[in-house]
């Protein structure tokens, strides 16, 4: 029983003294090295280095080990304001040791001495590319829930974005294209972001875009419609049996009182071939979608 005792008092005298330890090495000065993350402002678009700039720098610190541990647990940021350096074409660019230390010191605490920074500066050169605005070419495949349509098409937040590159990169560029929008079941107007297919040697000056797509319900409409022909041959007399179709369509409720029955044309095209002539439906009024016609084919009698 004796020895358990003595073996518990030993332990217990180990533990403290740790403790004591540890707290005097927490208290003690030490020197430790962190990672410091650097964001650039201040660089035009068209501007690219030869060489890319360091996210992050390290750098040297002294401090009780208290205060050390701090920087570990929340790495360092400093901002480095770039605006005003590219006057040129191309050149070089240096962003020296003095600037480096005065962001990182602003962001020490009073108690922590700055000993080293690595790099001691930052420098690479530049050269500034051509720059071509080109509209947007949207891709889409939408399809709307049972009852719904698009009310018209979608809309891009906006419809152009400027490619930079070397002129050989941006001569045969037309247009810049969009992944495809795919969208399904839709019951109500959306906004998406789409992703810009950058094409190689090129930078885009954003890699999305925002799309509208409007959607509503709509309503079916009947419209009966006389048949008009085309295509007959000059002292022939086309008969159509039935002359009259039932057209039905879909129209947006918004834009009901937009669309008239003579928004819409039923069309025969005579071919001295076909037994039977096929019904083409036309409209250019942009409120009204899937026309369909019943009967959708015709007989005929041709008297010469």
């Amino acid at each position: 029983m004796m020895k358990w005792r003595e073996v518990l008092i030993y332990l217990l005298f180990v533990v403290l003294a740790a403790v004591i330890w540890y707290g005097r090495a927490l208290r003690a000065p030490h020197e430790t090295t962190v990672p410091v993350q650097v964001q650039y402002v201040g660089i035009p678009r068209q501007v690219i280095t030869n060489e890319p700039l360091p996210e992050t720098i390290k750098v040297t610190l002294r401090d009780a080990g208290m205060r050390l541990r701090a920087y570990h647990q929340n790495p360092l940021q400093i901002t480095v304001d770039l605006t005003g350096r590219f006057t040129s074409k191309s050149g070089e660019l240096r962003v020296s040791s003095d600037l480096l230390r005065t962001a990182v010191q602003r962001q020490l605490q009073g108690t922590t001495a700055l000993q080293k920074i690595a790099p001691e500066q930052i420098h690479t050169t530049y050269y500034t590319q051509q720059s071509k605005k080109l509209p947007i070419h949207l891709r889409h495949r939408i399809r709307c829930a049972s009852g719904f349509q698009l009310s018209g098409e979608p809309v891009m937040e906006q419809t152009s974005v400027v490619a930079y590159g070397a002129n050989t990169a941006l001569d045969s560029l037309t247009h810049i294209q969009s992944q495809v929008l795919q969208l399904s079941d839709l019951s109500d107007s959306a906004t998406c972001k789409v992703q810009l297919i950058t094409p190689p040697a090129v930078r885009l000056s954003q890699q999305t875009i925002s799309v509208r797509v409007p959607v509503e319900r709509y309503s079916e409409r009947i419209a009966n419609l006389s048949l008009r022909v085309e295509g007959v041959p000059e002292g022939r007399t086309l008969h159509l049996f039935p002359q009259q179709v039932r057209v039905t369509m879909h129209v947006g409720v918004s834009h009901w009182s937009q669309v008239d029955d003579k928004d819409i044309e039923a069309v025969c095209h005579y071919a001295d071939s076909l037994e039977l002539l096929p019904v083409e439906l036309k409209t250019s009024n942009p409120y009204v979608s899937n026309l369909r016609a019943t009967p959708d084919v015709v007989e005929y009698i041709v008297e010469n």
